[in-house]
């Protein structure tokens, strides 16, 4: 059996998710993606925008779609600063989708009128709550 450590998830306005027997954390840097285990070495990461993976002692896997923040390992506990997290079971598939296909017809419109870097970051969280939920 893995060896477990100490995790929790804060956005903004709540504590949205803690555990003391998660064994491993995948998520994606802004300098790649990363895997961390108990005992691994202090590290502080800035998250980008994209789904977080955890895997449990009793086998069971859960995944949050995290949208920028922090991550910071030390002592054997992993703290998750999320601007926005949600949930793989929280997650609205159908609105989802839709933002999607709103931030890709933006990008695709070409209109100077367009916030660009806004409708790129609308594609990444839509695109990230679908990878999630394993829709896209």
């Amino acid at each position: 059996m893995a060896t477990p450590f100490s995790f929790e998830i804060v956005t903004p306005d709540k504590m949205l998710f803690t555990s003391e027997e998660v064994t491993y954390v995948g998520f994606r840097a802004l300098s790649g993606n990363l895997g961390l285990k108990a005992r691994h070495m202090p590290i502080i990461a800035t998250m980008d925008i994209a789904p977080m993976k955890l895997e449990f002692t009793d086998g069971s896997v859960k995944e949050f779609a995290v949208c920028g923040g922090f991550l910071e390992m030390k002592d054997n506990k992993c703290t998750v600063l999320a601007t926005i997290a949600e949930a793989d079971a929280d997650i609205d598939t159908a609105r989802a989708a839709a933002a999607k296909e709103r931030a890709e017809q933006r990008l695709a419109s070409k209109s100077e009128d367009i916030d660009t870097v806004r409708a790129e970051n609308a594609l990444k969280r839509a695109v990230a709550r679908l990878r999630t939920t394993h829709k896209l």
